[in-house]
């Protein structure tokens, strides 16, 4: 390799002396040169050497091409080039690793630009036979929607575990179960109701989460999605699925549906089945909840600068129409209040130096939520009363409740089918605020807190209805709550709440180990929102609890994350009702 270089050294100097004719002259001259040589006589032609340079040079000199004393110099440095070549193999020689064991193989060390430089060749190479083929061309070959989709989605396995106190109260009435099962006899002495469990801990509860949503760009400010979701129920908070069960296949639920419109970077309006636009905490609304309806954001752009920013939102979202063809045995059909969620947010951002701000005020009214006393109505004829539509869809624990049937009956056998909706309005104001402060290159502590409060909250609307209307809670025997027309004072119950939470780390660990912990406290009493929407995990879900909480995630991989968290809550009003949970989550996101 060495030779090879210096000859072709020394042939550039040559080149470099001759041009056109001379230089065809010159490679004639060296193929005949044998032939040249074996015409001399001896005393003329020195013998033949062993370098073809030296050959070459000489070849050209009889040719007249060099004159004899630039011959003499080109060889002198080329013999001796050579002479250093051949001492350098054989020093190489010397040093020869001894013979590879039986089996071994001994590979060239092949230096890193060498290595490169094959790499860009057999890419090159690679890349240009693709683009004959069409095989790898996304912008020539494949279609134009597969550029406008995106794919995403998350998988998390929980184990859960609930614990509650041997001293909790074991005559706790399950509402939610005397809902589904409306019209109910509640207050039959004959039936039993049913009632929580409170004392027997639940070890290990194997949960699971599955999401996969697919969003689309339709045109410029025109986007789209749809998500699935696991579920073991169509209630509006969770998508959790409890493994066991005798392995039956899982449900799959549409989870979200949206179209969004953004004419501009300062104004949006999105439709159908989407996330929870507003800055609420779980106090208000559940992290899974998702709303129906339409919602507008409208927000200040850079006019503020670059670091403040106001964003107003609001939105119409239709609860429940009711059916219209109810009751089914009815000639008269009675027309039902649609129920609707009206909300609107206002929302200041942004930063002083490197700390963040955030601080919304929200106002959230539930309308036709209220129950109503029906018009008398008697059973033994009447299929349907007059208010039977204000019965809620969903409940979980801790909102008051009232019966809803003013029941005349001529059957003193009759067990009474009742029907409950709910004592109170629920017009919430819901304020959030969140500092975020930078700790290092990649970690934040982040401090926030929220209130709500329901204004639609009376005390005078606690025994409105009378004696036939008196409501049920939290406090009381077996869970259910006497009030009588004339005491108001024995409701236990409120309309406030709160929670403050501190975070440290990263706000969202995606890359392999970025982590974060948190602790917090909450606070939510009975009616301050509905229980129906706010988190299903703390206190197992509802109103009516307090307690603190903390938590951790890390990632494992890249999208591989473990965490856990510690929930420790008591009832605020009413018999006793504690209850832990832990949770540890295992989950991927793509």
């Amino acid at each position: 390799m060495a030779i090879n270089r210096r000859n072709q050294g020394l042939a550039r100097k040559l080149t470099q002396r001759l041009t056109g004719r001379a230089l065809q002259v010159l490679l004639a001259a060296s193929l005949l040169t044998p032939f040249a040589a074996s015409a001399q006589t001896a005393e003329q032609a020195p013998a033949p050497s062993e370098s073809a340079m030296v050959n070459l040079v000489r070849a050209l000199v009889l040719q007249g091409a060099l004159k004899p004393e630039v011959g003499d110099d080109l060889i002198r440095q080329a013999e001796a080039e050579a002479a250093q070549a051949r001492a350098a193999s054989q020093l190489a020689a010397t040093r020869e690793l001894p013979p590879a064991a039986n089996g071994a193989i001994r590979v060239p060390y092949i230096p890193e630009s060498v290595r490169q430089q094959i790499k860009d060749e057999l890419r090159s190479e690679v890349m240009q036979v693709a683009r004959q083929d069409k095989w790898a061309a996304p912008d020539e070959a494949a279609p134009d929607w597969t550029r406008r989709i995106a794919i995403h989605g998350d998988i998390r396995v929980r184990s859960q575990s609930e614990l509650y106190s041997r001293t909790n109260a074991d005559d706790i009435i399950d509402f939610a179960t005397i809902n589904a099962l409306s019209p109910y006899g509640i207050d039959d002495p004959r039936l039993l109701l049913p009632i929580l469990n409170s004392r027997n801990d639940q070890w290990n509860r194997m949960r699971l989460r599955a999401r996969l949503g697919i969003d689309a760009t339709i045109s410029k400010g025109v986007t789209a999605g749809i998500t699935i979701a696991t579920g073991d129920n169509e209630g509006p908070i969770s998508t959790n699925a409890t493994l066991g069960g005798g392995f039956f296949k899982r449900d799959l639920w549409l989870d979200k549906a949206w179209l969004k419109f953004e004419p501009t970077g300062w104004a949006s309006a999105t439709f159908g089945r989407f996330g929870n636009p507003f800055n609420s905490s779980d106090l208000l609304y559940d992290a899974d909840l998702n709303l129906d309806g339409v919602a507008v954001e409208l927000n200040t752009g850079r006019m503020l600068g670059e670091n403040f920013r106001l964003t107003a939102r609001g939105g119409a979202f239709p609860f429940d129409f009711g059916s219209p063809n109810a009751p089914a045995f009815a000639f008269n059909k009675p027309k039902a209040s649609q129920k609707y969620l009206f909300s609107g947010e206002l929302e200041g951002s942004g930063k002083f130096g490197d700390v963040g701000f955030k601080l919304s005020a929200g106002y959230h009214r539930f309308d036709n939520f209220q129950g109503d006393l029906s018009a008398p109505c008697q059973i033994e004829t009447d299929s349907f009363c007059s208010t039977d539509h204000l019965q809620p869809l969903y409940l979980t624990k801790g909102n008051t409740l009232s019966p809803l049937r003013q029941i005349v009956t001529i059957d003193p056998n009759s067990d009474l089918p009742q029907i409950l909706g709910y004592t109170f309005k629920y017009q919430i104001l819901d304020i959030n605020a969140a500092l975020t402060v930078p700790l290092g290159e990649h970690s934040i502590v982040r401090a926030s807190g929220s209130f709500v409060k329901n204004l639609g909250f009376s005390k005078g609307d606690i025994c409105r209805n009378g004696l036939a209307g008196r409501p049920y809670n939290n406090s009381g025997a077996g869970g259910g709550t006497y009030c009588a027309a004339v005491n108001p004072a024995q409701f236990a119950g409120g309309d406030t709440g709160y929670r403050g939470e501190v975070m440290f780390g990263q706000a969202d660990p995606r890359k392999q180990g970025e982590w974060n912990v948190l602790a917090g406290y909450r606070y939510l009493e009975s009616d301050a929102v509905l229980d129906a929407l706010t988190d299903s995990d703390f206190h197992l879900g509802g109103t009516n609890s307090k307690g603190y909480f903390v938590g951790g995630t890390f990632a494992l991989r890249d999208g591989l994350l473990i965490g856990g968290r510690w929930m420790s809550a008591n009832e605020i009003s009413g018999p006793p009702l504690a209850i832990d949970v832990l949770q540890i989550d295992l989950q991927a996101k793509f």
